[in-house]
Parts: C-alpha cells; sequence; structure tokens
C-alpha cells in the first residue's frame, strides 16, 4: 500500500518524439498505479479521499537511444498521491 506523498517511477518508451503524448500516458499509467477507479477512488493509496487527493505527475528526464534497430525515445516521470489541505 502506498502513502501519501511516496513517490513512484514511470518509464515511458516510445518510438516517435511526441512530449504531450508521453505526459498522457505516464498520467495514465499513474491512476492505475494509483489504483484510482473510475468513481475516484483508491485502493492502494493509504488516506486516499477522493474529494480531496489528486494525482500528480511530473517529468524528470528524456533520453534517445538509437542503433541499427532504430530510434527508442525514454521519458522518466515520477508520480505521487497528493492532499489539498483546507485552509482556516
Amino acid at each position: 500500500m502506498m502513502q501519501i506523498g511516496e513517490k513512484k517511477e514511470i518509464s515511458i518508451y516510445r518510438t516517435e518524439c511526441h512530449f504531450d503524448r508521453a505526459c498522457e500516458s505516464a498520467y495514465r499509467h499513474a491512476v492505475s498505479l494509483l489504483g484510482i477507479d473510475e468513481d475516484g477512488h483508491s485502493g492502494e493509496v493509504n488516506g486516499w479521499e477522493r474529494s480531496s487527493c489528486s494525482v500528480c505527475v511530473e517529468f524528470v528526464s528524456f533520453q534517445i537511444r538509437g542503433g541499427m534497430g532504430g530510434i527508442e525515445y525514454l521519458y522518466s516521470f515520477v508520480a505521487w498521491a497528493e492532499k489539498c489541505e483546507d485552509e482556516g
């Protein structure tokens, strides 16, 4: 079980260079990794409350690997659950 604020690494491999699509893929992967269902509940994050928590994804690095087999693009991200605290 994950904790609020615990970061997990996500790697996205693509055969074409497209940063926006890599970010969208990383977000979808984070939602799955955090166990968020279609109703906004999580069975994987301790302390998750759908009304006050959100999924966060941050870009970390980019690599291009090339050779005789072609070019591969590697995008690295970290993802975590964040809880918004009420002010006041």
